[in-house]
């Protein structure tokens, strides 16, 4: 690492490294100070990925996290990369819900995605908001089990990949009946890398056209295609 970091503190570097790689995402609340030394040495960071990995880093005012554009060992299925890659119509059309959402969140708040604080939401909120999306885009009202059904068969992977983040109650624990739509949730900057938008008019109505068909687990490789970073 002397030709790339030689001019910096080593045990600081060893940790930058080291947290880009345990999770996707590197957030400045996880280590306000860290954060701040991989931002300052931002250049000498971007070139040891680049140079000997091939990968992007890419880094602004809340986040970094680490773009790697293919994969070198042929041998492993796409289901066996530890990655957050929806293959599920469902899955596919909660998610392109969840960010409508958090759209919706930030404008509500007056907020920027790299603002201090992130927007709160019940799951009831999203669940209502899905409900109504969905209504409108398909002309026919789905049942409220099949709107849950989407959403908690989303929700594990938000939570594991650090999308959302349940808020504890005032005693400090997580709220037991996690099918409350009463649970708070955090909805984190890692949202902001998905940006809906940029996909055009009609894709939600499209996807959900694609799911208006009974099987909600079914493969959904033309929309996980268009909900690509």
């Amino acid at each position: 690492m002397g030709n790339f970091f030689e001019k910096l503190n080593g045990p600081r570097v060893t940790g930058a490294l080291n947290v880009l790689g345990e999770a996707p995402y590197f957030y400045r609340d996880d280590d306000p100070d860290l954060f701040a030394f991989l931002r300052r040495n931002r250049a000498e960071f971007e070139r040891f990925y680049r140079d000997l990995y091939g990968w992007e880093l890419v880094v602004d005012g809340r986040t970094a996290r680490l773009y790697k554009s293919r994969w070198y060992n042929r041998a492993l299925r796409p289901t066996q990369h530890d990655v957050f890659d929806l293959t599920r119509r469902g899955d596919c059309v909660g998610f392109l819900l969840v960010l409508e959402f958090y759209e919706r969140l930030l404008e509500q708040g007056n907020l920027a995605s790299d603002d201090a604080v992130s927007p709160r939401f019940s799951f009831g909120e999203l669940f209502e908001f899905t409900r109504a999306r969905m209504r409108e885009e398909l002309g026919s009202p789905p049942t409220d089990d099949d709107v849950r059904k989407i959403l908690r068969g989303l929700w594990p992977s938000l939570v594991r990949f650090r999308f959302v983040r349940e808020i504890a109650r005032d005693d400090g624990d997580p709220d037991d009946s996690d099918d409350s739509d009463h649970v708070l949730y955090e909805a984190l900057p890692a949202l902001h890398h998905y940006d809906v938008r940029k996909l055009g008019p009609g894709v939600l109505g499209r996807a959900l056209g694609m799911i208006a068909d009974p099987d909600l687990g079914a493969d959904a490789d033309p929309i996980a295609e268009e909900t690509a970073p």
